[in-house]
């Protein structure tokens, strides 16, 4: 699956040159994480930039980990890459893997930690008229995350959504005809204990009624102090235009 990070850097011409050249077909995401995914994770903050995911959707965060998402076993976000709409209408798979950096004040997981997922638009109706912007397609919360390795310098794992709470049930992308590429932003974020995460009233900016509200507004609200981990994204787009 994490073969979806280098095809995507070559093909979209992001300045990747920092990261190490290892085979990542040979890997395990439990061994990547072990060699460390601290030049990957300045890579991805470029990435965000570059896409305008920040500021767009987030401000600035520190990136904790590797969020990879599958479609239909197959079709892979990859950091901007187009994928057609009738292939995202199901729920993908999605793996984390947090970063180890050796450092001491690197983010931890516990077993009694619960992490938030989401996936949000940007770009509704078009890149340049954002008056359902964002529009709100996934929300689970409450999701454990179980450690694939044996220790949590090699945490990585699927994503089980029957062990969450869908608040907001997958709404696949249907960007209207006309509108250009739309932007689909992948966001996992470790939950506050205080949180209280309850659906949004409406799927159009987060049901605020406010242009360009999404995602960032709804977590300052409800979130408490929950911690963005890891972003990943894709663009959409109808087949009129």
């Amino acid at each position: 699956m994490l073969n979806c990070l280098r095809t995507g850097f070559i093909k979209h011409k992001v300045a990747y040159r920092s990261i190490p050249r290892f085979n990542l077909s040979k890997h395990t995401p439990s061994r990547v994480s072990a060699m460390t995914l601290v030049t990957i994770s300045q890579s991805l903050d470029e990435a965000y930039v570059k896409h305008k995911i920040i500021p767009d959707v987030v401000d600035k965060f520190d990136t904790e980990g590797l969020l990879t998402i599958e479609y239909n076993g197959k079709d892979q976000v990859a950091l901007g890459n187009t994928l057609k709409v009738a292939e995202t209408q199901e729920r993908p798979t999605i793996q984390f893997t947090l970063n180890s950096s050796g450092q001491e004040e690197e983010m931890s997981v516990a077993d009694k930690d619960r992490f938030t997922l989401i996936l949000t638009d940007p770009d509704a109706p078009s890149n340049t008229d954002h008056k359902w912007s964002e529009y709100a397609h996934w929300i689970v919360t409450d999701l454990p995350l179980n450690a694939t390795g044996k220790d949590a310098e090699s945490l990585s794992t699927i994503l089980d959504y029957k062990k969450g709470k869908e608040i907001l049930p997958y709404v696949g992308p249907a960007p209207p005809e006309g509108t250009g590429k739309h932007r689909y932003v992948f966001l996992l974020y470790k939950q506050d204990p205080a949180a209280s995460l309850a659906a949004p009233k409406d799927r159009p900016n987060w049901g605020t009624g406010v242009p360009s509200s999404g995602v960032r507004d709804w977590i300052k609200k409800n979130g408490g102090k929950s911690q963005l981990l890891g972003v990943n994204f894709f663009y959409a787009q109808n087949e009129k235009q």
